[in-house]
């Protein structure tokens, strides 16, 4: 059955970000007086703000978490010229749309920041429905974000791809019904192909193998 939407995630698919968040966070973290290790970064990474800080460090309080993602906010938005568009990402984003084939973005930052970056790397335009969690009950793993975006453009889950780079990317696709596409950039994400992707990439090029 030939694909008509892919859904993207953005930090870590199409924009590498992972030093400058994981320095960020850290730093966000420290100063509530709390910790935070690579390793446990890369396996939460990709959940949304709260739920990701709560998995971090479950003892902080509320008042705590938000501090927390506040001061991440800020550290980001101070860091965003250290971003970097993955080398492949343009030209396969322009390749899809010659193909006539929607660009969607389900990402756990929220929605106005996805649309940002995607200004900052003069790519938007190559995109339809931008979704966060600020626009859903829930975020990633569950399945809401993908919804919204593919009944905003009414494309069939069965026809579609969920583009990730983490296991909550992953079982999002799942839950939505999609097919779904792990990309391995780095070796700490190893723990996600247990999540058990349809198909396992190291290049976003290698999509067009399964457009048909």
């Amino acid at each position: 059955m030939a694909i008509k939407g892919i859904i993207f995630d953005l930090d870590g698919t199409l924009i590498d970000t992972f030093d400058t968040q994981l320095k960020s966070w850290r730093e966000a973290f420290e100063k509530v007086g709390s910790t935070l290790d690579t390793d446990k970064f890369a396996n939460n990474f990709g959940k949304s703000y709260k739920d990701f800080t709560f998995s971090i460090d479950p003892s902080l309080t509320d008042l705590d978490i938000d501090e927390v993602i506040h001061t991440n906010k800020k550290l980001m938005e101070k860091r965003s010229d250290e971003y970097l568009l993955f080398p492949e990402s343009r030209k396969i984003l322009e390749t899809l749309n010659e193909k006539q084939i929607t660009c969607m973005v389900a990402s756990s930052n929220p929605r106005q920041v996805s649309e940002s970056l995607l200004k900052q790397f003069q790519i938007d335009h190559l995109f339809g429905k931008v979704v966060g969690p600020d626009n859903v009950k829930n975020g990633k793993p569950a399945p809401d974000m993908l919804n919204l975006a593919l009944d905003h453009h009414k494309i069939h889950p069965s026809k579609s791809i969920m583009v990730g780079d983490t296991a909550h990317d992953v079982l999002a696709g799942k839950r939505a019904f999609t097919k779904t596409a792990l990309i391995l950039r780095r070796e700490e994400q190893q723990n996600s192909v247990s999540s058990e992707p349809d198909y396992i990439i190291n290049n976003l090029e290698e999509l067009i193998k399964f457009l048909d």
